[in-house]
């Protein structure tokens, strides 16, 4: 059953130790009694691992050899170089075996290893080498000695393994390590290694086994790889080829190819990530056994690959090149038209690539001479470190404006009301040279300049372009010809004027309103309306249609004088206008337009009155002198200016509005008002258009007086009042 165990396990056991194919298992180990060596197999007995001290190597009574650890031969193994992962108790260490040939007892230490990866029908050499020792005799114990022979069995594996070979190693008397090669020839892949040792009868006998690691001849066929191309080049010594291409010959059976440095097979291997980027140099290729380390196909390889660096200058085209007006550059890609992978041409003004190289080769501006180095891009280096590829370059000076006419996209211009000018340099132009400026003339050979392009009237005028640092034109006649029209402007300034007054704001369906309740007053059985057909401010404004819902005004709430001030000194009034307020808060002139005012410089204000309201002044307007101005004092308090007085607006109805109650029109709300606001409503005055009349409804009545006596007890005032 034990033997059915064994035979099963070969295979697994050589599937294990695939990677170590047709190398063995060594007979040396940490020293011991009893025991194998790693994987081995006990067959049968108690074998050891011992040194020259004795067996089990620890050099009691009971273990030493019959002869002295020091005339004890030292295995071969150890010698060259194995074992050296030992301590130093275990090193010098081998498989001792023995055999107990009594006549009422025969017990014999056998051991076995299973190696792999054989090839079927290929001879091979296994050398191991045998010595047959005795252990000291101790007094009481039985007779032992050196054994008389060795025998070693190579067997295939499985349930009926067939021996390919046996092998007797005789004691022939000499006191040493024996070497014995055995032949062989498998007939399968894995082979089984049997070792045992024979006594003499009435003795126990004992024979060591030393074996190392690789313990068979090299069978990788000899002869030198053979190569593609022997023989590359490069233009840079920074460069790296690849030589996993140059293989001709094809690898033997278990050879593995590898590359060195040196022709010699003892030279260490090139590393397997330089081989497909090795740099310049000489490179020897060899076959190594994969299973057999130090077997090559050849100790000394001619198999070379030589990767020679070779300086190249850079062949020019040209070796000169000079502008051509009116461009003030070369292009240094005329001297040389070749397009290079991974590699480029780089120019400098020294003949050693020193500093740094011209970083536009296409637009040098610079006279001088330029040198031209080959580069790679990929290994960062020239090809040489002395140029002698020279490009002389000449930059004649060039007018900057060129030799182009003016590219304008329109012919033709006219004025954008209010200006009455156009503005010439606003012109869109494609083609204006750097350096240069637009100019304009009046002619078309630039004799008579136009004065001041940015406001030139109607007619035709005749572009230009001027270097800006020599004076010379682009052309002595230009073709460039823009047209200039200009229409007739209004001069005005129309205002967008917005105001609420507090006393006829209401709401209609949530919005914001003012009553027009002094429009439609009936004041007869077909007769209607309070609202003078002329202005109530002393001036000359009339609208006679006042009355009339469906004029040209429409929905009138009441007059309104407006002022325009300067901002600077809102003292003074530059002009002043009596204009109609409509229900949702616009301003018109009696044309029905908005009103239209003289353009001012320098900033102004707006400033808005009515007879029974306090006045408001706006905040400052910087540009009105021409266009539309827009300003709306119910969208916020902050529109109506304000200088240490109280509020200058109240919120009524969602909009901010004029203060109510000023009835002598003297900027406040005092007593002067109270007196006559009494006399009125005492009078119980109606149908009428009264100043008392706070609520513009055409009757002085206790609404009247409500609005009053707010605006009095808070006692309010206008800005106005300080100017």
């Amino acid at each position: 059953m034990k033997r059915l165990i064994f035979y099963t396990l070969i295979f697994l056991i050589a599937l294990a130790a695939e990677t170590h194919a047709q190398s063995f298992q060594p007979t040396w180990g940490n020293v011991c009694t009893n025991c194998i060596p790693t994987g081995y197999e006990l067959v049968s007995g108690s074998p050891a691992i011992a040194t020259p001290k004795g067996i089990g190597g620890n050099g009691k009574p009971w273990s030493p050899w019959s002869i002295a650890d020091y005339d004890f031969p030292v295995p071969p193994t150890y010698n060259q170089g194995e074992q050296s992962n030992l301590s130093s108790e275990s090193k010098k260490s081998f498989l001792t075996l023995k055999h107990l040939n009594h006549p009422k007892i025969d017990k014999r230490d056998v051991v076995r290893v299973v190696v792999s990866k054989f090839i079927p029908g290929k001879l091979y050499n296994f050398k191991l080498h045998t010595l047959f020792s005795e252990p000291f005799e101790l007094s009481g114990t039985d007779e032992s000695a050196a054994a008389i022979s060795a025998t070693v069995t190579i067997s295939t594996g499985g349930v009926s393994p067939t021996i390919l070979k046996t092998i007797t190693i005789n004691n022939t008397g000499n006191y040493n390590w024996k070497q014995t090669a055995i032949g062989f020839t498998p007939s399968t892949d894995v082979l089984v290694f049997t070792f045992s040792v024979n006594a003499a009868s009435s003795t126990t006998g004992y024979a060591n086994f030393d074996i190392g690691t690789y313990p068979f001849d090299c069978v990788i066929p000899t002869g030198q790889v053979q190569l593609f191309h022997s023989n590359k080049t490069t233009r840079y010594p920074c460069a790296r080829t690849g030589l996993d291409a140059l293989e001709k010959s094809i690898s033997p059976p278990n050879g593995t190819l590898i590359w060195k440095k040196v022709n010699f097979s003892s030279g260490e291997d090139l590393h397997p990530n330089l081989i497909s980027a090795v740099p310049v140099g000489e490179y020897y290729a060899f076959y190594r056994d994969q299973t057999m380390p130090s077997c090559y196909n050849v100790q000394t390889s001619t198999a070379k690959a030589v990767f020679t660096y070779i300086a190249e200058q850079v062949p020019l085209n040209k070796i000169s090149l000079t502008n051509e007006c009116p461009k003030n550059n070369v292009d240094l890609g005329n001297a040389f038209a070749m397009s290079l992978p991974d590699e480029e041409v780089r120019y400098f003004l020294n003949n050693t690539h020193q500093g740094v190289h011209v970083i536009d080769p296409s637009a040098v501006s610079q006279s001088g001479d330029y040198y031209a180095f080959y580069y790679n891009k990929k290994y960062n280096c020239y090809s040489t470190d002395l140029s002698t590829s020279k490009v002389t370059v000449t930059i004649n000076a060039c007018c900057a404006a060129g030799t182009a006419q003016v590219a304008l996209l329109r012919s033709g211009a006219v004025n954008s009301c209010p200006a009455t000018t156009v503005n010439l340099n606003s012109s869109t132009v494609s083609n204006q040279p750097q350096g240069a400026s637009l100019v304009w003339f009046k002619d078309a050979s630039h004799t008579v300049a136009v004065a001041d392009p940015t406001k030139a009237g109607a007619g035709s005028y005749y572009a230009f372009f001027k270097d800006n640092a020599t004076g010379c034109f682009n052309t002595d006649l230009s073709t460039s010809k823009l047209t200039v029209s200009i229409n007739a402007c209004d001069t005005k300034v129309s205002l967008n004027l917005k105001v609420f007054l507090q006393g006829p704001t209401t709401q209609e369906g949530g919005v914001a309103t003012m009553r027009n309740d002094l429009q439609v007053y009936k004041t007869g059985p077909s007769t209607f309306g309070l609202l003078p057909t002329q202005d109530p401010y002393g001036g000359d404004a009339v609208y006679p249609e006042i009355k009339n819902t469906f004029s040209k005004a429409g929905n009138v709430v009441d007059w309104v004088k407006v002022e325009i001030r300067s901002m600077q000194n809102p003292s003074m009034i530059l002009e002043s206008k009596s204009l109609l307020l409509r229900v949702d808060g616009t301003v018109l002139d009696v044309d029905g337009f908005a009103p239209k005012f003289n353009p001012q410089f320098g900033g102004v204000r707006i400033a808005v009155k009515h007879r029974n309201h306090l006045p408001v002044i706006g905040l400052g307007l910087v540009s009105f002198n021409a266009g539309t101005a827009n300003y709306d004092f119910s969208a916020d308090l902050s529109k109506a200016y304000n200088v240490g007085a109280p509020p200058q607006m109240v919120l009524t109805n969602g909009v901010w509005c004029m203060i109510s109650g000023d009835i002598q029109q003297d900027f406040t709300v005092d007593n002067a008002d109270l007196s006559s606001e009494r006399i009125s409503f005492n009078n119980g005055n109606f149908d009428t258009y009264k100043l008392e009349d706070l609520n513009l409804d055409g009757i002085v009545d206790n609404v009247d007086i409500s609005f009053f006596k707010i605006s009095f007890n808070k006692g309010y005032f206008s800005t106005l009042i300080n100017y």
